[in-house]
């Protein structure tokens, strides 16, 4: 039978890890790397863009599927599989922070300033611009610290891009 040491011990160790992230209420960490991650933030702002107006179109879906190809150097089923977990981990997440924090401390402002052109050419793709998805850009201008005037640069320069009225 343990004496009063060893329950000691066995106390200290258990708060040991529960301080250190271990523990058996431990949810496991998120598999990936920094890069994942930042894959993953991306895709939700970008899903965040596209369904902001309640509709998720073909050109909008197409333009995710494009853009993720480009700048990740993914195939169609790869973009596909990012999309479908973004979604999943956008539906458990409570807001935008976490998604945006992993770009600001992943990210230099000027690929900051690129996720933002991305988020303008998304929304754009499909000719419009509707109200809730400019407060969704607007949002982002605000949590990922990007320039006013360059976030309007940016917008225009989607805008034009896209033919948009």
């Amino acid at each position: 039978m343990p004496g009063p040491a060893d329950e000691g011990e066995d106390m200290l160790s258990v708060f040991r890890r529960l301080f250190e992230g271990g523990g058996e209420g431990e949810r496991p960490a998120k598999p990936g790397s920094s890069g994942d991650r930042i894959r993953t933030a991306t895709c939700v702002i970008l899903l965040e863009a596209a369904t902001a107006d309640e509709a998720f179109s073909v050109e909008e879906r197409g333009k995710i599927v494009g853009v993720l190809k480009k700048r990740f150097s993914m195939t169609d089923a790869e973009a596909e599989e990012l999309i479908a977990s973004s979604v999943a981990e956008r539906k458990d997440a409570t807001d935008l922070w976490h998604f945006t924090n992993v770009i600001n401390q992943g990210l230099s402002n000027e690929e900051k300033y690129e996720i933002m052109e991305l988020v303008w050419e998304v929304i754009y793709s499909d000719g419009t611009l509707d109200q809730f998805e400019n407060y969704v850009a607007r949002k982002l201008l605000n949590m990922l610290n990007i320039d006013h005037s360059r976030f309007i640069e940016l917008k225009l320069r989607a805008k034009s891009r896209s033919g948009a009225e």
